[in-house]
């Protein structure tokens, strides 16, 4: 699988790249949001544990965090960042990644880059992918684009 096969999975299928004690909180996150992606991300990241107090625990701002997790994925997936660039090898390497690696190597990388654990912001990863819908990397990069301009 690459990247952009991950990118195009159905909701399901990304959730179970998690671990399952993740995937639980991620499926109570989504049924009492209405299966609303965004919200449930912030959600996830307004009722982290004290240890991750830069992130977690304030709920207004919890749409801050989310978009800077969205601007490191973008970092990523774009190319834009010659920090990701050792991660985004590892992915183009071989295309028989599972999902746990992929989302493994996306929360890692992007959790150093943020000063947090990258189990903490899987989920949020995920549910960040599942909202961009099932479309190819580069129309996502270029929708970027595009809102950044306005």
């Amino acid at each position: 699988m690459t990247i952009d096969d991950f990118s195009k999975l159905e909701p399901i299928e990304l959730i179970k790249g998690l671990d399952n004690y993740q995937q639980e909180i991620v499926y109570a996150l989504l049924k009492a949001t209405d299966n609303n992606y965004l919200e449930a991300a912030d959600k996830w990241l307004s009722a982290s544990p004290s240890n991750t107090a830069k992130f977690g625990g304030d709920s207004s701002h919890s749409t801050i965090y989310r978009e800077k997790v969205v601007e490191e994925i973008e970092k990523f997936l774009c190319g834009s960042d010659p920090s990701y660039e050792e991660e985004r090898k590892k992915l183009n390497i071989q295309s028989d990644k599972s999902q746990k690696y992929i989302i493994g190597v996306l929360s890692t990388a992007i959790g150093t880059q943020l000063g947090v654990a990258g189990a903490f912001i899987a989920p949020v990863i995920v549910l960040i992918f599942i909202s961009m819908g099932k479309v190819c990397i580069n129309a996502w990069c270029e929708m970027r684009k595009e809102i950044k301009k306005k």
